[in-house]
């Protein structure tokens, strides 16, 4: 089929896609081997997108930034189906936000932010992290059984976040709602009329409480805080305005909070159904590094992934991809394809290797990723050396989401706490 044929229907496969299917969230991965192996690059009609399922396919379009945009806008259906035409209170986020700037304001707003995320500048927050990891895991310990996606993974996130942007306690239900509601915007035009009126009021309350947070910062700037640091790059000329800056925290909540709730939740689950991992990681804490590396790419909690926007038509895969369609790269089976890791299937904390494309790639790669992997390191060894008998009481149970296998009960027992 040559590239100027135009109906993506006639590409459908014999396979069937349908990562809302029962059953899906809890093990995705025998309809993602299918997809590698018949269908790696295909038109799903549900989601109006092409879906790439194979690392190196996934890997040429997130890294080709004159043939494949970020932005939204980009999309042939923006207009009609897109999250501004839907959710107009998303529309000053998505246009400021990195995804949608033009390459140049999108290498200076980099060039500013970087340096406030860095290997370097977030180890300095190791300190406080284990202080709120060691208080939330002394209220947990006197539980005994508990569900660990609302007594830790979803605690965590929401004090390490509030407590970098300096927001008063008490806000963990409204980050939950407006990262919830920011997620879900993604695909507006798959929800039910009735969803968006509670997903718009999210919305703004989300974007009011930032707003007052950066106005606080503004007049009250703090010693060693990411926040002050942000508006004083703004306000000494070079360059950050007021809408990129809403927009950058907006996505530091989002994304901060959002991603390091799955990935806690699916490293604690990933580590009680392999108990000899367990076992090795009480006696070298040093490979805590290495079980969040495999658990983002050997169960990753994403069940969509990055979309890009074709900028011209094209051929991918021998697929023909026209102008203005949008591709998403299905990160769970890309991490998982045999053809980019060796014995792609079996869960190997010796493994030693990165994660790839879990945090997105080049110019778009992840401005939390350093973030969420200190966090996940720092609450895992933590864990682990506080319950050591720590057991998976029973298999974990899923929510809806539109985005994330969302895991919304992993109930576990505490057993005896160390010493």
């Amino acid at each position: 089929m040559s590239a100027q044929q135009t109906n993506p229907s006639e590409n459908r496969p014999e396979v069937q896609f349908n990562p809302y299917a029962p059953g899906y969230d809890v093990n995705p991965h025998p309809a993602l081997e299918k997809l590698r192996a018949v269908a790696p690059i295909f038109y799903w009609e549900q989601g109006r997108c092409w879906v790439v399922s194979r690392y190196e396919d996934g890997l040429t379009v997130l890294r080709d930034d004159k043939r494949f945009s970020p932005n939204r806008d980009d999309w042939e259906f923006a207009s009609v189906l897109g999250s501004d035409a839907l959710i107009p209170e998303m529309e000053e986020l998505n246009k400021n936000g990195l995804f949608a700037l033009g390459e140049r304001n999108h290498a200076r707003v980099r060039r500013l932010v970087s340096p406030a995320f860095t290997p370097r500048a977030t180890e300095r927050l190791r300190p406080e992290i284990q202080a709120i990891v060691d208080e939330i895991l002394d209220s947990m310990a006197a539980k005994g059984r508990l569900n660990m996606v609302h007594e830790f993974s979803e605690r965590i996130p929401a004090r390490v976040i509030g407590s970098m942007l300096k927001i008063p306690k008490g806000n963990e239900e409204l980050f939950l709602d407006f990262t919830n509601a920011v997620a879900k915007s993604v695909f507006a035009g798959a929800l039910a009329p009735e969803e968006l009126a509670p997903l718009r009021r999210q919305i703004r309350e989300g974007i009011v409480l930032v707003t007052e947070t950066i106005e606080d910062r503004r007049r009250n700037p703090q010693e060693n805080d990411i926040l002050t640091t942000l508006i004083q790059t703004e306000e000494q000329g070079d360059k950050l305005n007021k809408q990129e800056l809403l927009a950058l925290v907006s996505s530091l909540i989002v994304g901060g909070f959002e991603t390091t709730v799955h990935l806690f939740s699916f490293c604690v689950y990933n580590l009680l159904q392999h108990p000899e991992v367990f076992a090795e990681l009480r006696t070298r804490p040093e490979l805590t590094k290495n079980l969040v590396e495999e658990v983002l790419r050997f169960d990753n909690f994403v069940k969509m992934g990055p979309a890009r926007y074709a900028l011209e038509d094209m051929e991918l895969g021998g697929m023909p991809i026209k102008k203005g369609q949008m591709l998403v790269v299905l990160v769970g089976s890309a991490l998982r394809d045999e053809r980019a890791f060796d014995k792609a299937d079996v869960f190997d904390v010796q493994r030693n290797a990165s994660a790839g494309i879990a945090f997105g790639h080049g110019a778009h790669y992840c401005l939390g990723a350093n973030l969420a992997r200190l966090m996940g390191q720092i609450a895992m060894g933590t864990l682990v050396r506080r319950f050591p008998e720590l057991r998976l009481v029973k298999q974990p149970s899923f929510g809806p989401h539109s985005l994330m296998r969302k895991m919304e009960v992993l109930e576990v027992d505490l057993g005896s706490p160390s010493a």
